[in-house]
């Protein structure tokens, strides 16, 4: 989590400038717009900054902001003390990101080379910490959010690309996935948990909803930390308390990797937990958020 704003950020006068063709992120070639539209004129309307249709990278053209000119943007729209203000801020001549204030929410969003967003970070609350970010990823959004403004991710959630549905969540404690939940049936509810319950960065507990009524039919454990699970027990008549238990020494209730492999293998846990060592993490957006 990034927290960019300085004294030099924080409008002090009103009025619209020009754009600057040769804008090099100096906040004074921004746009402020604190008064109400001129006849005529509608407000702009905010747009998802990812789009629950879009493919990722690229995002899809209803979020591509083209070539990335300061030149061709319009920075007159707007109301009530809003904000828009494009940075070029390696001077090559195209906006690297874009800082808008739109109903109270601050947000920066990062524009690669061919005009692609990459990411997109917000303040919601308006405390000056940008405790939510958004960014394609090779399977789809990944939306990452600072629960507790510490500066670090707490949760982060992978949102279909079509649907904007969540596919998976993971809970994030000191940098390590702690927690996730999968829905692998696209039914709009998780039915693999997946827990790892002694801190050593792989998992070894899994809760199964086999008929995906919501609740979990199946528990497995790793009691020992060698990968295949020693203990199940069951849910046999769905009132939601384990009757029946099954423990194993010859491997024969499964392994933790069928599970671990619904996580894509250049996903951070992989990394992690050392499951899939021969793999290469993919490049990472210079963000805490990424």
């Amino acid at each position: 989590m990034s927290n960019p704003r300085g004294a030099h950020d924080n409008p002090t006068t009103t009025g619209t400038t020009s754009p600057s063709p040769n804008l090099t992120g100096d906040p004074q070639d921004a746009t402020y717009t604190p008064t109400a539209p001129a006849a005529g004129e509608q407000p702009p309307v905010a747009a998802d900054p990812v789009g629950a249709g879009t493919a990722p990278g690229p995002i899809a053209d209803d979020t591509d902001p083209g070539t990335g000119t300061a030149g061709e943007t319009d920075l007159g729209a707007g109301t009530g003390g809003e904000y828009y203000s494009p940075r070029d801020v390696d001077g090559d001549g195209n906006v690297d990101l874009i800082h808008t204030r739109i109903e109270a929410v601050e947000t920066i969003t990062h524009i690669d080379e061919d005009g692609s967003i990459t990411l997109v970070e917000q303040d919601t609350d308006g405390n000056g910490t940008y405790e939510t970010g958004i960014a394609p990823t090779a399977t789809g959004i990944r939306l990452a959010e600072d629960l507790d403004d510490d500066g670090t991710v707490d949760l982060a959630t992978h949102l279909d690309p079509t649907t904007g549905a969540p596919l998976r969540q993971d809970v994030i404690e000191d940098g390590r996935i702690t927690d996730t939940r999968l829905d692998t049936t696209a039914d709009g509810n998780p039915d693999v948990h997946l827990i790892d319950s002694n801190g050593d960065g792989r998992f070894d507990t899994t809760l199964l909803d086999t008929d995906l009524d919501g609740i979990t039919n199946d528990t497995l454990v790793d009691t020992n930390g060698d990968g295949t699970f020693d203990l199940r027990t069951a849910d046999t008549d769905n009132d939601g308390t384990q009757e029946s238990f099954d423990t194993a020494t010859d491997g024969h209730l499964g392994s933790i990797e069928q599970f671990e492999a619904l996580i894509p293998a250049e996903d951070h846990y992989h990394e992690q937990a050392d499951t899939y060592p021969t793999e290469t993490p993919a490049d990472q957006t210079a963000t805490d958020l990424a």
